[in-house]
This record gives structure tokens, C-alpha cells and sequence, in this order.
């Protein structure tokens, strides 16, 4: 036979021995097997099929789709594939098609059934890594995709609305609308800006729906700035802010970074570290350890981080015992507390674009100066670094959950059930090629613009077109994946920030218009009252700013709003601004802890295996700490403003 599917590996594969029985059935299995030749491109097994057999793969790859046409693994010669559905009589699960030229070699379903069943070793074996390999692909993409949909979707709005309640929830709407206009004078000096600035918590708290609280609150701004010409005066502001240099920069680079993250993940970049995990976490405290430095090594993206980390810390953490109570709470802290420490993280782009129309500085500059007032992820960063050597006092809830596990109970609460995995993989990420791209982005951010001006330059826009061209060369060159699948998840992972992107241009008209309706010039004269107590400015802005984050379910909208307000006060009344914008991103990160429904907690479950209710108990009284300290810290700093 040919280059890999050969006697040897047949009768290790069926655990046949050297008797003449054993020689005999090889020669049985060896008859059956029938050679395909696939071109690149075309599909071996299609989702949703009638199973045909299962296939040993002789030479080349082949990549394995979900129903939705995403890369979900990858394999290479030696591999085998279909054996689900040929040993139950299912249909396809996934589409396996080729990457290359593939040869494979199918045994049909009756033959598989036959040969396989007079082994019944074979058989368990073959059932337990079938379903270690759905339950695991199941739990990564759900994780993924709840990560990249988080911003503007939230769990508990899956349901469809009848007829008449979209009728009677829309006409109330409308009619509210028409009486704002009604009530509120054209020409007022009144604080107008109020009326969408409070509605749009309580239609978030009322609907749970983030992005539409912030549409509709937007459209109100629009109708009272504007009145009867609200269609095409707002049409020609919504043109003339993404005209800006600013906001076309910040969505180039989200885009950008989407199509990077996404081309990692599709490399492997979620098992990378597993296989070095697996030999370096000996302990609890090499688990945490490891995972922060995971985290840390790929905090581009706080999904992407907290995915590799929890995927790499899965065996060991259950080798050793460790409550999912436990790994909820540190990976629900910290991925977003460490994308908030680099600028060119989608976190960190994202908050200097919203910098970016709100000072005139030097965005980027700005950003980093305010990362040692940042104090609620430093705090965090601590506290969870003591929490990996034991040092960290353990609440109620995580005592409970370690006398669980102790008396003989699991690993993880009640509840947790369906959100419970096991993986077991079998095509290894390679960690160069998840972290070569990641340093070209870092080196090439800063090294070619400034090369060019002679003088340090932070261009993030740069050293991702750089690492995107790395990372074609990179990943064709090495088989990872052939040129037009490398365009297609580039695609994909610009597309997989579109509602990012939706996020920041709403977000950012919503705060031109409060700006419109005199929101600065009100607060202006709000604070001119503090008189001696503008020490209490920064902690007021940190909890104002974590208390609007929790209403609205997302840092993102409230970062749109409160940088606006708070940067125009700090330069009417001489302030730091790099205090502030540290105390307004803190704010943000803290407020998703807090807030019941953000995407994070239904993240954080499906990472570790735990009921998302669970993830958000046990993180939510260090995050009450966490905060208070934070809080204290600004009114000391306050003090020598």
C-alpha cells in the first residue's frame, strides 16, 4: 500500500496479532479498503449525509467544517474520520473536505460494523474519542462564538416575540417618543440630554437587550435634536463623524484584528499550549500560573486568551482537583483585565478610537500614560497572581466548593451538567504560529512608522497589515492552510467584528448628540458646585462610569458616553486626563464583573464546564472588593490632583 494507511498501521489500528487468524483478518481488512483521490477543495463527507464508510487518511490534510462552514480541525496523514457515523448509522456530524490533494482510504459502514465489532475494545475505544471529540468541538465553537456575538447579543433573548407584543411593545415606543417631542420645548437650556441618557438604562434593564437600548435611545437623542428633519440631518452627521480620520482608523484596525484572531484560532491557536501545558502544570499552582502566562502571551483578544488558557488548563486542573468554582473565578478576571494593558488588544483599539474623538491628543500616548491608574485591573492582577500561590483569602462559595470535591463529590456545582466537556485532541496548535504573528504585530506597530517620522509612533493599523502578510507567507508555507482558505478566514474574522464595529459607530453618535443636547455645558456647571471637593472627582467618575457599564450590560457603550463628559471636564477644570481615562477603563472592566447580563459569564461556563450562574456568584464578591479598593485608591489619588 502507499504512504501511511499500510499493514503495519492496520493491524495496529484493529489490534490484530501475528496467529494465522489475526494475519487472516488483516488480509480481510486490507481487501475491503478502497483508495480515493480527492482534488483541493472538494468534499470528502458532507454534514448532514448518509454515512458512506470511514476514512483513513494516506496522504495530505483535509480540514473539518460544522454545519455553519467553520474550520473546526484540521487532519493529516494518519489520521481517520467518519467512524461515528459509520459504526451508529447516523448522519455526518461535519464536513471533512480536502486541503490539497488528499488520498484516503474508506472502509464502508458494513465492513467497519463487521471488523470492528469482533473487537470490542476497539469498539469502546473508538465511542469514548468520538464523543471527547464532539462534546470538545462542541464546547469550543459554542465558546467562540458566544465570545465574538457577546457584544451585542445576550442569552437570555432567544426567544421570538408574538405579533401583538411586538405591536403593543412598539406602539408604547412610539408613543412615548411623540410625547418627549410634544413636552420638550425646541429651544430649551434645560438639561434635554437627560431624557435619552436615562431611558437608556431602563429600556436595558427592562429588555435585557443592550444594543437595542442604545439604538433606540440614539433615535431618541436624533428626534429631539433634530425634530422634523431628523432623517436627513442626522444621515448627513452620522456621514460627516465616520468621515473623521479618527473613527476610520479605529474601524480599519478592528477589522484587522478580527482577521488576525480569527486566522490563529483557525491555525490551532486554541490547543497551542496544551502540549506544553501538560508537561510544565505538576501543581494547582503551575496550573494558574501557566494560564496567566498563556492569557498574557495572547491578550490581542480576551476571548481568543481566556480559550487557550482554559483549553490548555482542562486535564491538569482535573488531575489535580482543582473546584470549576475556582477556574470560573480566575478566568472570568482576568483575560479583559490583561487585553486592557496593551494598546493594540481589540480592548485596547477600541478604547483609543473612542479617545480618539474625544481628545485631541495623542490617543495612543494618552492610553498608555493612564495605565498606571488603571487601578482596578492592577488590583485584579494582583490579586489574582496571590490567588495562584494560595495566598488569596478564599470566600464562603469557594470553601463550599472544595469540601464538595473533598467529601467525595465533583468537581463542579449542581447545574453545571451541560455545560461539561471532554476533549481529548488530536491535532496540536503550533505555539509559532500563534505567537511569530503576534510579535511581528507588536515589533511593526511601533518600528515602521516610527522609522519613517523619525520619532516613536504607535501605529497599530501597520503592524497588523504586517502580520497579516507574516501570516500568509507563514501559514502557507507551512500546509496550515492552502492561499484561499487563508482569504476566506480572513474574511470570516473581519465579518466576526462587524457587530464590534456596529457597537463603536452607534455608540459614537449616541455621544455626539448628548453633546448636542448640552450634556457638557450642564455637567460643567454641576461641577463647578464641587467647590472643595473635586479630590472625590476621580472615584465619583470610577463608579459612575462601573454603575452605567452594569445598566447597560457592555463597557463598550459606556466607554462612548463617559470619555466625551468626563475628558471636556478634566480641560475645563486643568485635571490629568490620563487619571481619568485609567479610572474610566477600569470602570468598564469592573462594571462587566458586576453586571448579571453580560456574554461573560456564559463564556466563562462553557471554558471551564460550569453553570454561568455559578461563574458570576463566585466572582462577584472579590469584584465588590476589588472595586472598593479601586474606589479608595482614587480618592487618594484625588488628593494630589
Amino acid at each position: 500500500m502507499a504512504d501511511r494507511i499500510n499493514s503495519s498501521y492496520i493491524r495496529q489500528f484493529f489490534g490484530l496479532s501475528d496467529t494465522p487468524e489475526g494475519l487472516k483478518e488483516l488480509s480481510e481488512i486490507l481487501e475491503c479498503l478502497q483508495k480515493i483521490v480527492f482534488e483541493n477543495g472538494t468534499d470528502i463527507c458532507t454534514y448532514g449525509a448518509a454515512s458512506d464508510g470511514m476514512y483513513f487518511i494516506d496522504s495530505g490534510s483535509a480540514v473539518v467544517l460544522n454545519d455553519e462552514g467553520d474550520q473546526v480541525n484540521i487532519l493529516h496523514k494518519g489520521n481517520y474520520f467518519g467512524e461515528y457515523a459509520a459504526l451508529t448509522g447516523e448522519k455526518r456530524l461535519s464536513t471533512v473536505r480536502s486541503l490539497g490533494r488528499t488520498v484516503v482510504y474508506r472502509l464502508s459502514n458494513e465492513d467497519a460494523v463487521r471488523f470492528i465489532s469482533k473487537h470490542p475494545e476497539i469498539y469502546g475505544e473508538l465511542m469514548k474519542r468520538v464523543y471527547s471529540q464532539v462534546s470538545g468541538k462542541h464546547t469550543q465553537l459554542m465558546a467562540v462564538s458566544a465570545m465574538r456575538k457577546g457584544v451585542l447579543r445576550h442569552p437570555s433573548n432567544s426567544s421570538i416575540l408574538s405579533g401583538k407584543h411586538v405591536a403593543i411593545h412598539y406602539g408604547i415606543l412610539i408613543a412615548l417618543f411623540i410625547a418627549a417631542l410634544l413636552i420638550i420645548p425646541t429651544h430649551t437650556t434645560g438639561p434635554v440630554f437627560l431624557v435619552p441618557l436615562l431611558f437608556m438604562p431602563i429600556y436595558a434593564i427592562l429588555t435585557r437587550r443592550t444594543i437595542e437600548s442604545l439604538l433606540v435611545s440614539t433615535a431618541l437623542a436624533a428626534l429631539l435634536t433634530y425634530r422634523h428633519g431628523v432623517f436627513t440631518d442626522f444621515t448627513d452627521a452620522i456621514e460627516g463623524a465616520m468621515a473623521s480620520p479618527g473613527n476610520i482608523f479605529t474601524v480599519l484596525v478592528m477589522a484587522l484584528i478580527g482577521a488576525v484572531v480569527n486566522l490563529i484560532t483557525v491555525s490551532g491557536g486554541v490547543t497551542a499550549f496544551e502540549k506544553t501545558a501538560l508537561k510544565i502544570e505538576k501543581s494547582p499552582k503551575s496550573i494558574f500560573l501557566s494560564s496567566l502566562g498563556i492569557m498574557a502571551a495572547t491578550s490581542i483578544d480576551d476571548g481568543l486568551n481566556m480559550l487557550a488558557a482554559s483549553y490548555a488548563s482542562y486535564s491538569p486542573a482535573k488531575k489535580h482537583g482543582i473546584v470549576r468554582e475556582k477556574l470560573a473565578l480566575f478566568y472570568s478576571m482576568l483575560p479583559t483585565v490583561l487585553s486592557s494593558f496593551l494598546p493594540i488588544s481589540l480592548w485596547g483599539i477600541y478604547v483609543i478610537g473612542t479617545l480618539r474623538a474625544s481628545v485631541a491628543d495623542d490617543a495612543p500616548a494618552l492610553f498608555c500614560r493612564s495605565l498606571p491608574f488603571n487601578l482596578f485591573s492592577i488590583i485584579t492582577l494582583i490579586a489574582m497572581i496571590l490567588f495562584s500561590f494560595g495566598k488569596l483569602p478564599l470566600t464562603k462559595r469557594l470553601k463550599e466548593a472544595q469540601k464538595r470535591y473533598e467529601n467525595g463529590g465533583t468537581l463542579w456545582p449542581d447545574g453545571s451538567e451541560r455545560y461539561l466537556s471532554v476533549h481529548e485532541t488530536e491535532v496540536w496548535g503550533k505555539i509559532s504560529n500563534v505567537m511569530l504573528p503576534i510579535l511581528v504585530m507588536a515589533i511593526a506597530s511601533v518600528a515602521f512608522r516610527s522609522f519613517v517620522s523619525k520619532s516613536f509612533v504607535l501605529d497599530s493599523a501597520v503592524g497588523l497589515v504586517a502580520a497579516l502578510t507574516f501570516m500568509f507567507l507563514l501559514y502557507t508555507f507551512r500546509g496550515v492552510m492552502p492561499p484561499e482558505q487563508f482569504i476566506e478566514h480572513l474574511l470570516d474574522g473581519i465579518a466576526n467584528t462587524i457587530p464590534a464595529i456596529i457597537m463603536y459607530i452607534v455608540t459614537m453618535c449616541f455621544s455626539s448628540l448628548l453633546n448636542k443636547l448640552n450634556l457638557v455645558d450642564y455637567f460643567e456647571d454641576m461641577i463647578d458646585g464641587f467647590g472643595g471637593y473635586v479630590f472625590l472627582l476621580p472615584a465619583a467618575v470610577f463608579i459612575f462610569s462601573l454603575l452605567l457599564t452594569m445598566v447597560l450590560g457592555s463597557s463598550w457603550a459606556m466607554y462612548a458616553v463617559s470619555f466625551p463628559i468626563v475628558l471636556s471636564l478634566t480641560r475645563g477644570l486643568g485635571l490629568s486626563p490620563a487619571v481619568f481615562v485609567g479610572a474610566i477603563a477600569g470602570a468598564g472592566i469592573a462594571g462587566e464583573k458586576l453586571s448579571m447580563f453580560t456574554a461573560e459569564s456564559l463564556n466563562v461556563g462553557i471554558a471551564v464546564g460550569i453553570s454561568p450562574k455559578d461563574a458570576f456568584r463566585v466572582r462577584l464578591t472579590y469584584s465588590i472588593i476589588l472595586s472598593a479598593i479601586a474606589t479608595g485608591g482614587y480618592v487618594i489619588i484625588g488628593l494630589f490632583l
